[in-house]
């Protein structure tokens, strides 16, 4: 039996989710929404948690991105993955785009709260490609700011460090030494980078000594 590749988790705003047309698809083919030319069965989202509602078997967070607001659920056994997640955190979300009576929803396959600095960051990274604003009013301005361009320069590394394990993937996934030997940098500051990149959902450890993008 062929075995299916798990679809690449692509970056967009809300806004992009809920303005695009969904596609259904027959058999095992997995429905997507049409953005940019691309097929999005799966999606990268940073967002603020503004309400949680859980009850037996269904768990619904309504997320916010200052582009638009998305609810994003979990069935069964998978609500215990948001146990600790509570209004007013920042989480990254990788899901599935939804569709029931005729709203559109996330199913979630990986939730997990991040610094809510990220939410800058993400901003900076999109903000080229769709009309996003960054936010002008919060507290600590100056400070959110500096943090936001720490950890923009952060990503460059995350890039980078994805690029490198995409360009020497044999199939069974990229060898973590040579990754940490190519990246030019100290090991303890590579080794941080591969564990935030596997934090944050974008890569996995196949098995020991390995590392695969998730996608």
């Amino acid at each position: 039996m062929e075995i299916q590749q798990r679809q690449v988790a692509y970056k967009f705003p809300i806004n992009a989710l809920l303005s695009n047309q969904y596609v259904e698809q027959e058999g095992w083919n997995p429905n997507y929404l049409q953005i940019d030319n691309k097929q999005v069965s799966r999606v990268n989202l940073i967002a603020i948690v503004i309400d949680k509602q859980v009850s037996g078997s269904l768990a619904t967070l309504v997320l916010d991105d200052s582009t638009g607001i998305i609810q994003a659920r979990l069935f069964n056994e998978d609500v215990k993955k948001v146990a600790g997640i509570n209004i007013g955190d920042t989480v990254l979300i990788i899901a599935r785009p939804r569709v029931f009576n005729d709203q559109k929803f996330l199913a979630i396959e990986i939730a997990r709260k991040v610094n809510p600095v990220w939410t800058m960051v993400r901003k900076l990274e999109l903000q080229k490609k769709f009309d996003i604003t960054a936010p002008s009013d919060q507290h600590n301005q100056h400070n959110d700011t500096k943090q936001a361009q720490d950890l923009k320069q952060r990503n460059q590394y995350n890039e980078k460090f994805l690029g490198l394990i995409k360009e020497n993937d044999d199939g069974s996934g990229a060898d973590i030494d040579k990754i940490i030997s190519l990246s030019g940098l100290k090991e303890g500051e590579a080794q941080e980078i591969i564990v935030e990149l596997i934090k944050l959902g974008e890569v996995y450890e196949p098995r020991p000594n390995k590392i695969k993008i998730l996608g």
